[in-house]
């Protein structure tokens, strides 16, 4: 019950790892606000929150949207009271190589995976400033680091994110608003599942393979995610901030 009497909003937190984060934060004591474009899918997961004694609300919201970040975030305020920690978590992935992607699919990716990000920030930031501090906490990826060519408007726009974390860490130090960034390996959810059966057929089989071939004998799973945003989000990570942690599982070394 680390986090006991703290308000979460966490993006993407429809299905897998954000669903997996936001069961951890409220297994933790926090109020949750969940949130992406599954209304059904998100009201359903509030239920299990609920149902296993969170408070918890849904929030519909597409962080592509400038007026749906902004509702996100007074949606929090307005309903707890108050607003302590900040996962941006939603992202989409797209798999086209350079020389056969669409503007559409480029800019798609930035807005969502970068765009969306900054634009729950501005509107945090100032409730967090008042109540004296908060925990911004940004999910990255290995790819930045060791992308491909066919995720190349993926990892440009996680890159992105890691330089937003790194500013606004420098600049809301003083204000005990702590911004880190977490290194995610290899996940096995339903979306990466989907990803490789677009990709190379059969998604389990593949991953499957990657999953023999990690360094550590397996992939990273939602819980590996889960316990480190928990540990950022706590007060046993009050003097981090700036911070690259990496879980994946030795992909990333």
């Amino acid at each position: 019950m680390r986090l006991q009497g703290r308000t979460a909003v966490i993006t993407g937190s429809t299905g897998g790892m954000g669903e997996g984060i936001a069961r951890r934060l409220a297994a933790e004591g926090a109020a949750i606000i969940v949130s992406g474009r599954r209304a059904e899918r998100g009201e359903q997961v509030v239920q299990k929150l609920r149902a296993s004694g969170a408070q918890a609300a849904f929030v519909r919201a597409d962080v592509a949207s400038e007026p749906d970040c902004v509702a996100l975030i007074r949606a929090a305020v307005d309903r707890f009271g108050r607003l302590d920690i900040l996962v941006n978590n939603a992202a989409i992935t797209p798999a086209e190589p350079p020389d056969r992607m669409t503007v559409e699919v480029w800019d798609q990716a930035f807005a969502i995976n970068v765009r969306g990000a900054f634009l729950c920030c501005r509107e945090a930031i100032p409730f967090m400033r008042r109540q004296g501090g908060g925990r911004i906490i940004n999910i990255g990826s290995t790819v930045p680091f060791r992308g491909r060519m066919e995720r190349l408007a993926y990892a440009c726009s996680k890159g992105a994110l890691l330089t937003m974390t790194k500013i606004l860490a420098r600049e809301l130090v003083a204000d005990r608003i702590l911004v880190n960034w977490i290194t995610v390996g290899w996940v096995a959810t339903p979306g990466e599942t989907e990803l490789r059966n677009r990709m190379h057929g059969d998604g389990v089989a593949f991953l499957e393979e990657k999953s023999r071939k990690a360094p550590l004998g397996r992939l990273e799973t939602v819980e590996d995610i889960a316990a480190g945003v928990a540990f950022l989000a706590s007060e046993e990570a009050s003097h981090v901030t700036g911070c690259e942690l990496n879980i994946s599982g030795g992909l990333w070394i």
